[in-house]
């Protein structure tokens, strides 16, 4: 009985060691799979102050998923949350707007989340 608990203990050790690892590699991972993610802003040739977003998961593959959910800040006030990566916003006035896309990435049991940002001019 006196070696089982040693036996017992160092088993515990390696499996707590190896699962804390793996998620704090997941973490690191999934950050810097984060750097492929950006924002596509075109803005609508019959209205200049409509303009058409899409969040851009430019090389997310494997093991990485995006949640489908961003929600974005279109710099004017005003807020939406999309579920296809896609959202349309028509602005009143024209100047630059800061916009603004948060989003949670996931791989295994790791998640990070972040936001993406973009300049837009609307004319």
């Amino acid at each position: 009985m006196k070696y089982l608990i040693p036996v017992f203990l160092f088993v515990s050790f390696l499996f707590i060691e190896t699962g804390c690892k793996k998620v704090i590699d997941d973490a690191i991972d999934c950050s810097l799979e984060s750097i492929l993610l950006s924002i596509d802003a075109r803005v609508d040739t019959s209205n200049t102050k409509l303009v058409h977003f899409e969040f851009i998961n430019d090389n997310t593959t494997g093991d990485f998923t995006l949640d489908q959910q961003i929600d974005w800040n279109f710099g004017d006030g005003e807020t939406a949350t999309s579920t296809n990566n896609k959202v349309d916003h028509t602005y009143t006035y024209a100047t630059d707007f800061p916009v603004t896309a948060n989003y949670t990435l996931h791989k295994g049991s790791a998640s990070c989340t972040g936001q993406k940002e973009k300049t837009v001019t609307v004319k």
